[in-house]
């Protein structure tokens, strides 16, 4: 920290301890009552009486009673009275103990008092108008931040030329002070912009002390003397911030204990709560939760006042409250039914479906699990009986002899979905559609998908496991799939109690949909890909192989690793040889056509579907 900073000033918030519409005034001030109390049954009392009273009372009291009448404030304000003040600032846990240069009246009114010390406007009027007051330890000053621009100037606007050498025992700030600074400061700097350098054009500095010691520096005659007064006045220095470092720590723990404070009551407030919820009925709900509200209601307990909940308030919130309560208790049954769902599947119909998964012969498309779940011979007994109901082994046989008839069917129809795409395409829309069947055209190595979610290449049989083409776990909806079904669910109503959300048992079903996506929604996003069907025939021309016979199963076989040349797939802003026709050639036997300058160029080679997938990138940049 540069010498002279105020590090130690502070933006003062309303606390609840002290009296907002209290109007603090200056120490000579006088009283703003005009009543006396001289019939008052306080004057009567023995002077000891009333000093063991005095010694009682909290900092800020003591002084508002000070300023009550003229022989109140004589006394307390008399050096005699000292003792009382000690006794009182004593009193305050962590206080640090009231400094030389000020008397403990003094101390009392810069560390509790709670308006400017300068216009007196109560820290409760500048709130309302979006004000600050901040408080000078090192100064000895609360002000606003209006009269903070009177007590605080850059150095070279002070009043009078003081000499730079003195700036280290001059109190200094950095707060944004004007409506403009205010306004351009950001919470990142208003957090952690101290302590500040010097330099820092914001930079304000007492004007009192540092015209005071100014004049006192004025008057010392001798380099000797003045010296000995600098070094004199670097202890003082000293000596003043240890005691704000020791006020920084006293409201530190203020602060702390507040805020601790402040938890108790929100504590307290929420076992309100939660009684009046017993009260209401909500005792079994509560107790399946372990005791613990929903999250909407934390979140209104930190928000709103930390204080006791009263009768009042609580009838303002209680329709909310229980409404919060009521999805609670849904989501609650959601969960128990979600783990009921899933355990009938695991001990019903995995086995089942895992023996069938291992019966097929290798790389066999078949159902997912789920899927399988919604034959109607198994979502019967799993999902229209109670939920709490014991099941038993013959309620599915008959399910699990459907299993291999219904894979057949679920091929059948999402093979058909497939070829749709391909007659409906540009590429063979001429061809009479009983012509395109799964026999002849979707083996073929030519067949390409694209998928317009994931930008995909895709071929078949991949595209019926391809993963854009089920239902997202995060959002299930039966619209997206159901009527993709070989045949189309008809939800049947159940009564579920206390879920009501639940009308069927389909959205009862998706329930126990909790670790993976599994059911198939349809072809939306994929369609029959005729660029890259284009590429894939001078592929295999380029490879010496059918066109019409060669299949996806034959390329993989074989995996050639392919260059394509032709220069619309070079990069982007590349320099171009003379145009040739088009041609794509293995990468291992490219062929010399030219005898022209080779131009430098970066070759991509992948193997072939991928090498498809990078050209089909490549051509969105540029063009033949």
């Amino acid at each position: 920290m540069a010498k002279g900073s105020s590090r130690k000033t502070r933006k003062l918030n309303p606390l609840k301890d002290r009296p907002d519409d209290s109007r603090d005034k200056h120490l000579d001030t006088p009283s703003a009552s005009g009543r006396t109390l001289k019939h008052d049954l306080l004057i009567d009392l023995p002077l000891d009486i009333l000093c063991e009273i005095f010694k009682l009372l909290p900092p800020l009291d003591l002084l508002q009673l000070a300023r009550t009448t003229k022989s109140f404030r004589k006394f307390l304000m008399d050096r005699a009275s000292k003792s009382i003040w000690t006794d009182v600032l004593s009193a305050v846990e962590d206080l640090p103990p009231c400094p030389d240069d000020l008397s403990e009246p003094q101390y009392a009114y810069l560390m509790f008092s709670n308006n400017c010390h300068d216009c007196l406007r109560p820290l409760s009027e500048l709130v309302k108008d979006d004000e600050a007051l901040l408080l000078y330890l090192e100064a000895r000053a609360q002000l606003c931040r209006a009269c903070s621009l009177k007590h605080f100037n850059r150095w070279k606007e002070l009043p009078e030329k003081v000499s730079l050498s003195l700036v280290e025992f001059v109190p200094a700030t950095t707060n944004r002070l004007t409506k403009d600074e205010v306004k351009s400061s950001s919470k990142y700097h208003r957090k952690f912009r101290e302590p500040q350098q010097l330099e820092d054009k914001r930079t304000r500095f007492h004007v009192n002390t540092a015209l005071a010691l100014h004049e006192e520096h004025k008057k010392i005659k001798g380099n000797k003397a003045k010296n000995a007064w600098m070094e004199n006045q670097r202890k003082l220095w000293v000596a003043k911030e240890e005691h704000v470092n020791a006020c920084e720590v006293y409201f530190g723990k203020i602060e702390k204990r507040a805020r601790m404070r402040e938890g108790e009551l929100r504590v307290q407030r929420m076992e309100q709560a939660r009684e009046k919820l017993v009260g209401l009925g909500w005792a079994e709900e509560l107790s399946f939760s372990g005791g613990q509200l929903p999250f909407e209601l934390y979140h209104w307990f930190q928000t709103s006042p930390a204080k006791p909940l009263t009768d009042e308030e609580w009838e303002l919130v209680k329709d909310h409250i229980v409404s919060l309560m009521e999805r609670s208790r849904e989501a609650r049954l959601k969960i128990d039914i979600r783990k009921q769902l899933n355990h009938r599947i695991d001990t019903w119909v995995k086995p089942a479906y895992t023996s069938f998964f291992f019966s097929q012969p290798p790389s066999t498309i078949i159902p997912t699990l789920h899927e399988v779940c919604l034959i109607d011979a198994f979502r019967t007994p799993l999902c229209t009986l109670p939920v709490d109901q014991d099941l038993s082994a013959d309620l599915f046989e008959s399910a699990i002899a459907q299993l291999p008839a219904f894979a057949e069917e679920w091929r059948n129809y999402r093979t058909e979905q497939v070829l749709s795409l391909v007659r409906r395409s540009s590429t063979y829309k001429a061809v009479p559609a009983d012509d395109i069947t799964a026999d002849t055209f979707l083996p073929l190595a030519s067949t390409v998908f694209h998928c317009g979610n994931c930008n995909e290449t895709i071929t078949y049989p991949s595209v019926l496991v391809h993963r854009c083409l089920f239902a997202e776990l995060w959002l299930p909806k039966i619209e997206d799939f159901v009527y993709a079904m070989p045949t189309p669910i008809t939800p049947q109503e159940i009564a579920i109690p206390n879920v009501p959300s639940i009308t069927n048992d389909v959205l009862l079903f998706f329930l126990s949909i909790s670790n993976y996506v599994s059911i198939w929604k349809g072809l939306a996003s994929v369609k029959f890909d005729d660029e890259a069907h284009k590429h894939v025939l001078l592929m295999l021309d380029a490879l010496g192989v059918s066109r019409t016979k060669t299949t996806v199963d034959e390329m993989e076989g074989q995996q050639p690793y392919v260059e394509c040349v032709c220069q619309c797939f070079w990069e982007p802003g590349a320099k171009k040889p003379p145009v040739h026709p088009e041609r794509m050639t293995r990468s291992t036997q490219r062929q010399n056509t030219t005898s022209e300058k080779v131009v430098s160029q970066k070759r991509k080679a992948a193997r072939w579907i991928k090498s498809v997938r990078t050209i089909l990138l490549l051509r969105n940049a540029t063009h033949c």
